[in-house]
């Protein structure tokens, strides 16, 4: 992990702290957690806006079947530093009537099927329910 994405990682932790929710290493093994809040799956994915012009991919078979208990932790990186978190309930992937989740599958080669998350200044307002302190109470 490089050192911006590491230095994300860190900022989540510490947001999560300060929200007074306990987060711990996924020790299970399985792909696509990175971290457990109580029962509940946590998919860490940095966001660099420096280096990402409009979308990211994240590869359906790492993040694994969506479900209630399985969130996206998305750590926004603007100027080299980490800014917000947002907690993305994984099912809302699923939702392909907005304008920023869209399912990519790839008949040929469904390792390659994605769910891709579309940033710009429109979307961001609508992430913004996702914000942390909008999501505690999910958590």
């Amino acid at each position: 992990m490089n050192s911006v994405n590491n230095y994300a990682l860190q900022f989540m932790k510490l947001e999560l702290q300060n929200a007074q929710i306990e987060v711990s290493a996924n020790e299970s093994g399985r792909e696509g957690v990175d971290f457990l809040i109580g029962n509940k799956q946590i998919f860490f994915q940095p966001l660099d806006l420096d280096t990402i012009l409009q979308s990211f991919k994240i590869l359906k078979n790492e993040l694994g079947e969506l479900n209630d208990n399985l969130f996206i932790a998305l750590v926004l990186i603007i100027e080299k530093q980490p800014r917000v978190v947002y907690i993305i309930p994984s099912k809302q992937l699923q939702d392909s009537n907005n304008e920023f989740f869209i399912n990519n599958d790839v008949s040929l080669m469904p390792s390659l099927s994605n769910w891709e998350i579309k940033i710009s200044s429109k979307t961001i307002e609508e992430l913004e329910k996702y914000a942390l302190n909008n999501m505690i109470d999910k958590l």
